[in-house]
């Protein structure tokens, strides 16, 4: 029995992750992408889909390395806070999806050896997207499964 829910557990988060990693290659393609008529000539620059294939490379390991082990951390003290209403459960995941973001973002810049402001500061925002994103879609896809993981 046990077994069972460890393994619907992870297939969940997987399955989170993955739907997560689409739509955040999607959003950051989307972004970063360049039209035609604003390209400088004599530049390279990627192409939509190629930005989608290196950001599902990049962000799905980063979801898988760093985030689902933060995820499991996240969730156990969001249930540890068992006596709050399920507005201030929520707040407090938002609030540790949040810096966990940010902090993963901010450490893959500084291991990148790219560190510079603008790089710094994009890094962080998109580390906060990208566990944000995480956070609510995994809200909604408990909620479908079973009921919120803030209940």
């Amino acid at each position: 029995m046990k077994r069972e829910r460890i393994i619907k557990s992870l297939l969940e988060r997987l399955s989170t992750m993955a739907l997560a990693v689409v739509l955040f290659a999607v959003a950051f393609s989307w972004v970063s992408y360049v039209p035609s008529s604003q390209r400088e000539p004599n530049t390279y620059y990627f192409g939509f889909f190629e930005t989608f294939v290196f950001v599902i490379i990049y962000a799905g390991s980063l979801y898988l390395i760093a985030g689902m082990p933060l995820s499991v951390l996240i969730n156990k003290l969001i249930r540890k806070s068992n006596g709050k209403s399920k507005w201030e459960r929520y707040y407090i995941g938002l609030g540790m999806y949040s810096l966990a973001g940010a902090i993963v973002g901010a450490l893959f810049i500084v291991f990148s050896g790219d560190i510079h402001w603008n790089g710094f500061t994009l890094a962080l925002m998109w580390g906060f997207a990208a566990s944000n994103l995480y956070f609510h879609l995994s809200l909604l896809i408990s909620k479908i499964n079973r009921g919120s993981i803030l209940e």
